[in-house]
């Protein structure tokens, strides 16, 4: 290999761009998943299979979480109230978890949609207050070019 040969282009990736690129891939990981798990339990046949139908909303939820952290990213710093808000989101998140794993360890099964419900809930506030922090954009739709200014003179028609 001579060193004159021309070096493909490297891409420059960042911790940022590394992090944003799993959080994306674990969303997407989650819906596939999610589809799979439905589409596995969806005969009902077995326990297994109505289990898999309870669950099927969890990996969901979870790729709700990744892009709540995608929206953490661009994010302006959290004030005061939005920090309380997102810390009872995430309270409210465990317990929702924590609902549905005592349903299935000890009580009684409808406990889980309750849990899974609670948990939804947590996430919708979760992303109502990111999607508040985002930076406000403005966006042109139309762009009109400027004016020419009416002081110059054409030098090759000049007018009297």
């Amino acid at each position: 290999m001579t060193t004159d040969a021309p070096q493909p282009d490297q891409v420059d990736l960042t911790r940022a761009d590394l992090i944003r690129g799993g959080l994306i891939a674990v969303a997407i990981a989650g819906v596939v998943v999610s589809m799979a798990m439905v589409v596995i339990g969806l005969p009902e046949a077995t326990p297994a299979q109505s289990v898999l139908l309870e669950l099927a909303m969890l990996p969901i939820s979870v790729s709700l979480a990744a892009a709540l952290g995608l929206l953490a990213q661009r994010a302006r710093r959290a004030g005061r109230r939005s920090r309380q808000v997102l810390a009872g989101s995430g309270v409210l998140g465990v317990a929702g978890l924590a609902a549905m794993g005592l349903a299935y360890l000890t009580g009684p099964r409808p406990l889980v949609h309750l849990g899974q419900a609670v948990l939804l809930v947590a996430l919708l506030i979760a992303l109502l207050v990111e999607l508040r922090l985002q930076p406000a954009r403005r966006r042109s739709w139309f762009e009109l070019p400027p004016e020419p200014d009416q002081t110059d003179q054409d030098e090759a028609d000049p007018q009297p």
